[in-house]
This record gives C-alpha cells, sequence and structure tokens, in this order.
C-alpha cells in the first residue's frame, strides 16, 4: 500500500475514533481543542485573538465555538483587565473536570494504537514521523 494513503487510513482511524469519544461527551473537534488548550494555560484562560490564531479559525468561529461552550458550562467570558475591548474565557470547573476525563481517553486511544509496539519501535516511529512532517514542511 502506498504510503500517502496508509497515512490517510491511519489518520481517518484516529479521527474516527476521536468522534466516537467527542460524541459521548457532547463535543466538536474544536471544543474539545479549545477545551485542551485552555486546560494548559495560566489561569486556564486566553484572548479569543490568541484561541483565532492558535487554530487558524476566524473570529466569527472562535466567538460560535466559545458561546457554545459557554451554554455548556465549561467556560466563562471575560474582558481583559487593561483592556476591556479584549474579549478572554476561562475553563470552569466542569471545564476543568471535562479536559480530566478526555485527556484520560486520548491516552487510553494512544495505547491502543501502539499497543504492540516495542519501546525501541515507539521510538523509531516517532524518529521517523518526525523526519517525514519535517520534509513534508519543506515542501510547503
Amino acid at each position: 500500500m502506498e504510503l500517502g494513503l496508509k497515512l490517510k487510513l491511519i489518520n481517518d482511524c484516529i479521527h474516527r475514533h476521536a468522534n466516537n469519544d467527542l460524541v459521548e461527551m457532547d463535543l466538536t473537534f474544536t471544543q474539545h481543542h479549545t477545551i485542551l488548550y485552555l486546560s494548559h494555560r495560566e489561569d486556564c484562560t486566553a484572548e479569543l485573538k490568541e484561541l483565532e490564531r492558535q487554530f487558524r479559525v476566524s473570529q466569527p468561529t472562535v466567538a460560535g465555538v466559545a458561546q457554545r461552550l459557554e451554554s455548556k458550562g465549561y467556560v466563562e467570558s471575560l474582558h481583559h483587565p487593561l483592556d476591556k475591548r479584549v474579549k478572554m474565557i476561562r475553563l470552569t470547573p466542569k471545564g476543568l473536570e471535562l479536559s480530566r476525563r478526555s485527556h484520560e481517553k486520548m491516552v487510553r486511544r494512544q495505547k491502543e494504537m501502539i499497543a504492540d509496539l516495542s519501546p525501541e519501535e515507539l521510538e523509531e516511529l516517532n524518529r521517523l514521523l518526525d523526519k517525514v512532517y519535517q520534509n513534508m514542511l519543506k515542501s510547503d
């Protein structure tokens, strides 16, 4: 099988598993990534502009994601303390708990993905995938 097709099929499987997990949590990919991103930030807070840049999406998209996450109780909206025009969101305790559960599912899925690999094989796989990724960046 061609390498590109093999990588696509692997990616499709990852997305399928992730979608199944996200449906259980009533989240979209973008909502999930936003929660995970916030959980790794100081004070679990980020400006909406920062999220636009991070996820390479438009302002209306980020505003919609923030609004839906807020309606589910996972984030709260804030204004920047020094500039009231700057909108921010912060994870709520409910959002922090969801990020913890979500992370546990991701770790479990990753363990399933590499279950039959030895530590040496996993190290080699990571090394080779890094090389492939770097080669792809060069051709952009």
